[in-house]
């Protein structure tokens, strides 16, 4: 199975991993004790699994509906998942967790960047890329500032290039900062 793993996410306590491999969500102890398998369900897909900072929770992408809806359920697999999205066709990428365990940011094949409200389920749009292969949108990634306010990440724009862009989750405002490279 080793050879299957499509992702890993270490816990905020360093003392489990998570591991995507052949469609399911496995949580994997760093020394001494049990494997889970979080997803148990052979025939559907799930992708990108990310630990919540407060160590409580674990999202992931789950084809169960027929198209990749974001998922979320309690870090050791006991209760039901909850289906936080229902954005219809489409294919998605990594989650990234607010650090206060309240928002979820991801990105699509569409190169639309959204911000996931974990409580509401309300999920916005913060702004859209021209153009991203899917071996780039794979390796995408935003970086939270520590209050939980802005969100850092590149996009891309005409002619092949990039620019670094913040985003104000408390103000709904983009901004950039850097021109195009």
């Amino acid at each position: 199975m080793e050879k299957q793993v499509e992702s890993a996410w270490i816990s905020p306590t360093s003392k489990r991993v998570l591991f995507e491999a052949r469609g399911e969500i496995f949580s994997v102890p760093a020394q001494h004790g049990v494997i889970r398998n979080l997803t148990q369900t052979p025939g559907m897909a799930e992708r990108f699994p990310a630990w919540s900072p407060d160590g409580k929770r674990v999202a992931y992408w789950s084809d169960r509906s027929g198209e990749y809806e974001l998922v979320v359920r309690n870090e050791g697999g006991s209760g039901e998942e909850r289906i936080l999205t229902s954005l219809g066709s489409g294919f998605r990428y990594q989650p990234f967790w607010s650090p206060d365990s309240k928002k979820i940011a991801f990105i699509d094949q569409a190169v639309i960047l959204r911000l996931l409200d974990i409580e509401t389920a309300e999920v916005r749009e913060i702004d859209r890329g021209e153009w991203i292969s899917h071996a780039l949108l794979s390796g995408f990634s935003v970086s939270w500032s520590s209050d939980n306010r802005w969100l850092a990440y590149a996009r891309t724009q005409y002619h092949e290039t990039s620019s670094h862009y913040l985003y104000d989750a408390r103000d709904g405002e983009v901004h950039q900062v850097t021109s195009g490279y």
